[in-house]
């Protein structure tokens, strides 16, 4: 088995969440191997590195500029939260995929505040090579494809542009979710940080931000996403967004999960 790093990414106003999944992938998941925390335009405690001890690494947030230009121009209308607006530090997602974490054969991503509920080694043991292995986000009941995640309406001449590209058939296919992943480090040479910045700038018309993007490269244009197993072998479910989720049947607390995006069967002190 090669080497793998845990890797979870934070900006000042997550850090609280991401703490909370530290301390998971520690006690709850078993796991004495690196964590690296990314942290965006802040340095984290020290105290809290050292203790835990975590690997850290500072980046700067990418520019964005540009890309809300595009949206001043040509407003998506149908981003309900507007998270193309307020959420642009998901952007920095792309961060994972630095020539940084060439020194790790593996590298296991989850989000600030995703809650662990089983050993990291779970997903440590599952093979990647040359893959991203994710969630799939449609559901099962669902026929929820990748075009929920564009507004092709908002600017014509860039949606043409990309189906050109990329094929209309991208838009009745299956996409991941990218709260959570694993994938083969080999990966950052056949798809650079700048190429997904160049990507997040020449399609402005994505809904869900960088969810967007990382699909239409690694599920579309390299096909290199192969999606998460349902169940591990003690029948336990390996992923869930929320446990009452009707997709998921007699699955609905914490304890019938490895990894919760968004659980309410418990808090975030564990009451």
């Amino acid at each position: 088995m090669g080497k793998t790093a845990v890797v979870v990414l934070t900006d000042i106003n997550y850090y609280k969440k991401a703490k909370r999944t530290i301390l998971d992938v520690r006690t709850r998941g078993k796991w004495a191997g690196d964590i690296v925390l990314i942290t965006v335009g802040f340095d984290a405690p020290k105290n809290f590195i050292d203790f835990y001890e975590i690997i850290p690494k500072r980046f700067e947030q990418i520019n964005t500029d540009k890309l809300i230009q595009e949206y001043q121009k040509f407003p998506l209308r149908t981003v309900e939260d507007n998270r193309h607006l307020v959420k642009l530090s998901q952007w920095n997602k792309f961060y994972v995929f630095d020539e940084y974490f060439l020194q790790w054969d593996k590298i296991i991503y989850l989000d600030a505040g995703l809650r662990v509920f089983d050993a990291i080694s779970i997903l440590d043991e599952l093979p990647c090579d040359g893959k991203l292995l994710a969630p799939d986000d449609a559901p099962a009941y669902s026929n929820q494809r990748f075009e929920a995640m564009l507004e092709l309406s908002a600017n014509p001449s860039v949606a043409q542009r990309l189906l050109q590209e990329y094929s209309p058939d991208i838009l009745k296919s299956r996409y991941f979710l990218n709260c959570i992943w694993v994938y083969d480090t080999s990966l950052i040479k056949l798809c650079k940080v700048s190429e997904m910045i160049d990507s997040m700038n020449n399609y402005p018309i994505c809904r869900c931000n960088e969810m967007a993007i990382m699909n239409l490269l690694f599920t579309f244009k390299y096909g290199v996403w192969q999606a998460f197993p349902d169940f591990i072998p003690n029948g336990k479910r390996l992923f869930g967004w929320v446990e009452n989720d009707r997709d998921y049947g007699p699955f609905t607390t914490w304890r019938n999960f490895c990894f919760v995006k968004y659980p309410y069967t418990i808090n975030m002190e564990c009451d």
